[in-house]
């Protein structure tokens, strides 16, 4: 068999990726803002992961064989592709480009073990398997979501309910209902507020109005109203009181 080393046990450009991945917004749109998961992996790092995972290290190296510097043009190569491939949100060429070298890596290794020519045609066709990733501990889906974005047949297993109800929502539903899912989900979540607003406006305070508000308190307001929040009145909420209690002396 050929040299299986991957292309993560050889190299990938660390440096770049962090910087990428420590910018990466986290603003709508972004699966962070589904649920706040105290475990969230960003996207970047994790696709860069996954791609690494499933590439040979010889994917990248030059054609013409130098010695001694095949290495180090397949090197040149990679950091090349992985820094624009780990881009958010997903550069849609980059992400093809990267299924298409993955599948072609997948059928190189499927006609090895298998005997006989298996193409990246047979795999899209369904003549032959995908490459499957398995995440034993996947939280928030991270993984799961770039594996499947890369074209993979993805396995996630979570034992925390939580965790699981946010992986059904950001990688098994958008598979299964399509593009139209957020929409719904908004227009139904919308009709849901409107109606507790009506139903309960009456029953919560407002917040008197106060000098401009900062991008801080505006993202909290959208967040938790799903509105845009202009510098008015603001409703509460959420809460807090305590309870006093007279103190026992013991003699």
């Amino acid at each position: 068999m050929t040299d299986d080393r991957r292309l993560i046990e050889d190299y990938l450009p660390i440096e770049e990726i962090s910087a990428e991945a420590s910018s990466e917004p986290r603003t709508k749109g972004h699966i962070s803002t589904l649920h706040l998961w105290r475990a969230r992996r960003p996207l970047v790092a994790c696709r860069a992961a996954v791609f690494g995972a499933l590439i040979p290290q010889s994917q990248f190296h030059s054609s013409e064989g130098i010695p001694g510097k095949d290495k180090e043009l397949g090197r040149a190569n990679a950091r090349t592709f992985v820094k624009e491939l780990c881009k958010y949100p997903a550069p849609a060429l980059a992400v093809q480009k990267a299924s298409r070298l993955i599948l072609e890596a997948h059928a190189r290794r499927l006609s090895e073990v298998a005997g006989r020519a298996i193409s990246e045609s047979d795999i899209i066709a369904g003549r032959a398997p995908r490459p499957r990733v398995l995440d034993m501990f996947a939280g928030g889906g991270a993984i799961p979501l770039e594996a499947a974005r890369l074209g993979c047949e993805t396995y996630a297993i979570e034992l925390n309910p939580v965790a699981y109800l946010i992986e059904l929502c950001t990688v098994t539903f958008p598979q299964e209902f399509g593009t139209t899912l957020a929409d719904d989900v908004e227009s139904w979540g919308r009709k849901v507020l409107d109606a507790v607003e009506r139903d309960v406006s009456d029953l919560f305070g407002h917040s008197p109005k106060k000098p401009k508000l900062t991008a801080g308190q505006k993202n909290l307001a959208y967040a938790t109203s799903g509105r845009e929040i202009k510098d008015e009145n603001l409703s509460i909420v959420a809460y807090y009181w305590t309870r006093t209690a007279p103190g026992v002396r013991h003699l």
